[in-house]
């Protein structure tokens, strides 16, 4: 019977592999960790779905346009006291955005929303009659303003789903959307 022959390896060289090939796997996982959605961010989602109301608002194109940040996820923000949402952040145009545009909060949580001074005059606008009729909350920052000095906060006291706009970049989808459990 005839012996294949094996090249001849030392054991140096078989420990320099193993241990390139173990630090590769393990630099693979590294994005994995701690991220229950896959996106890499370590932001946990819940599915859109599981809203209907927030999703149909998120994509709703008979009253504005849809909002071309929201992916169909709703950011997990229930273990958070306080949520700071961007207002003009990148999306729909170039700083017509919600950043993020939808989040789940906890009852009780503080939400400041926070100008980031991009695309021009902003407000926050939470009108049940003006949107999708959805929204079990009503409020308002007020007319438009401009600049990274502005802010608007508002605390949800009571479960509910808050779905809000900017009333002058509604038709670009500048849409947001809280809920709360």
């Amino acid at each position: 019977m005839a012996r294949s022959r094996l090249p001849d390896v030392d054991r140096r060289t078989v420990l320099h592999s193993v241990g390139a090939l173990s630090t590769a796997g393990l630099i693979g996982l590294a994005g994995c960790a701690g991220d229950d959605n896959g996106d890499g961010n370590g932001t946990d989602t819940i599915p859109g779905s599981d809203y209907p109301a927030v999703d149909e608002w998120m994509t709703e194109t008979d009253i504005g346009d849809a909002d071309d940040t929201y992916e169909g996820e709703i950011v997990d923000l229930r273990d958070d006291s306080d949520v700071t949402i961007d207002v003009g952040a990148e999306g729909n145009g170039d700083g017509y955005a919600y950043g993020p545009s939808a989040v789940a909060v906890s009852t009780g949580t503080e939400v400041l929303w926070d100008w980031t001074g991009e695309g021009s005059l902003h407000n926050v606008e939470a009108e049940p009659d003006d949107q999708i009729g959805e929204s079990d909350y009503e409020f308002s920052s007020g007319e438009p303003v401009e600049g990274a000095d502005n802010e608007y906060s508002y605390t949800f006291d009571e479960s509910g789903i808050a779905l809000y706009h900017c009333e002058p970049h509604l038709s670009l989808g500048m849409k947001g959307s809280v809920v709360v459990d």
